[in-house]
């Protein structure tokens, strides 16, 4: 199971360590670019829902950079998701982190991995195991 930093090593070796073991399940997206990022936030223009502006999936974990309305004006969050099984389509939002979104960051890749890895250490989460207990809410047992 990898789930944080091991023996001090630098988070961008691990990054590059987890891109190599992950092959395809590693994948960062970028859909916007920062200069498109500025102008939507200068705009001051509100959307109905969330604006996805870049993805970084790594195994069992994935954090979404966005943009969303608050209130009267446009704002930028991290949305954090998991998933239930390693193989599952499905995400699961898990948490949304108050972490400062650096979108004009040179490297925004490395950005967003140090926020989700702060995020798989506090929370045990594990880029390659589903480590947490599966709850059926709202589901009724057949009689």
């Amino acid at each position: 199971m990898i789930r944080c930093r091991c023996d001090g090593e630098p988070e961008m070796n691990q990054r590059k360590r987890l891109k190599k073991l992950l092959g395809g399940r590693y994948l960062f997206e970028k859909y916007l670019s920062a200069g498109e990022v500025r102008r939507l936030l200068a705009e001051k223009s509100c959307f109905n829902s969330e604006k996805l502006f870049a993805s970084l999936t790594v195994g069992c974990v994935r954090i979404d950079a966005v943009l969303y309305s608050d209130s009267d004006r446009l704002a930028l969050g991290y949305d954090i998701f998991v998933k239930d099984t390693p193989d599952s389509t499905e995400w699961i939002c898990y948490d949304n982190p108050s972490d400062e979104v650096k979108y004009s960051s040179f490297n925004l890749e490395q950005e967003m991995f140090s926020v989700l890895n702060s995020a798989v250490e506090r929370y045990g989460l594990s880029y390659t195991e589903c480590n947490f207990q599966i709850l059926n809410a709202g589901v009724k047992p057949a009689k």
